[in-house]
């Protein structure tokens, strides 16, 4: 998908990448579904780097720019229902993306055992089935609701705020 609109193309390649990276964590919990794997192993030390790094940034910075920005200039134009709805799922988002930074942080530096590896596998499946969908659904009617409502100058303002200031 192409848009016009750079703030939604940006979004968009940012859903993109975390789409990848929840494929990523799927893999993994279906390659090791019946033992513990290592901590160490080259793959999965890789995707909670890759975790660790991407999803503080993902669900703190992108839906705060959403909330903040997006959903308020939608609602400033008569649309309230998505950003609440948007909102609403970021809510149930967040706290399992900080849960498992927090839980590879602790992977790290003990490694996994049984326990560690379930809730590791929990909270990976709960991130898939919550933000893949999430995403899907922003790529699908927000992003495509702002590109036709957005004019030039807003535009340029949000990508000001959004990615040039965080370049």
């Amino acid at each position: 998908m192409q848009f016009q609109n750079r703030i939604c193309q940006k979004l968009f390649e940012e859903h993109a990448a975390v789409q990848a990276l929840l494929q990523r964590i799927e893999q993994t919990i279906a390659k090791h579904r019946n033992d513990v794997p290592d901590a160490k192993d080259p793959l999965l030390a890789k995707l909670m780097t890759d975790l660790a790094s991407e999803l503080p940034g993902e669900v703190e910075r992108h839906f705060a720019f959403e909330e903040a920005e997006l959903f308020s200039f939608l609602a400033t134009a008569g649309n309230v229902g998505i950003g609440n709805h948007l909102t609403y799922e970021h809510g149930v988002i967040r706290p399992i993306g900080l849960a498992l930074v927090k839980l590879i942080g602790e992977a790290r530096a003990q490694g996994f055992d049984a326990a560690r590896w379930a809730e590791f596998r929990k909270l990976g499946q709960q991130l898939s089935m919550s933000l893949g969908p999430h995403a899907h659904k922003e790529d699908m009617a927000l992003l495509p609701m702002l590109e036709d409502m957005m004019d030039a100058e807003k535009e340029a303002e949000l990508y000001e705020k959004y990615v040039l200031q965080h370049a």
